[in-house]
């Protein structure tokens, strides 16, 4: 199976809860793309997204650093990125599925089941001539 490429992507902005909890929500997915895929070829949603609650109080912290040059914005953007995954499950439902060895079996999945439902429909289309919709009875 092929070997993939992992990064997380914040799926919008974040948004502050209105239950007096003082949280902020980050939507996280894991997303993928295939090694030695060209640089252009976008990565792609591996399932399920996450929200990740963070206190205003430590994404306060991580606002205030400074940002003003290239070593600052590198310090802030690892600070944030870790703010996050100490943050994992802040919900009740813990992240599950997101180690290195469940997603790649989950894309493996995914290209098995690509691999099938080609399969299927050559058979359908090709050796038994059908087009869809294709009615029949059990």
């Amino acid at each position: 199976m092929a070997d993939y490429d992992f990064k997380y992507e914040l799926a919008q902005a974040p948004s502050a809860t209105n239950d007096g909890s003082g949280a902020i929500i980050h939507e996280v997915w894991a997303v993928a793309r295939e090694q030695g895929a060209p640089a252009q070829d976008p990565f792609f949603r591996v399932g399920p997204h996450k929200g990740i609650v963070v206190p205003f109080t430590e994404l306060k912290t991580v606002m205030d650093m400074p940002h003003n040059n290239g070593a600052a914005k590198t310090a802030k953007n690892s600070a944030y990125k870790d703010m996050l995954a100490s943050n994992l499950n802040t919900l009740a439902e813990p992240i599950n599925g997101w180690s290195l060895a469940e997603l790649e079996a989950r894309l493996d999945a995914n290209d098995s089941a690509a691999v099938e439902a080609t399969r299927a429909d050559d058979y359908i289309t090709a050796t038994l001539g059908q087009e869809y919709p294709v009615q029949f009875n059990y």
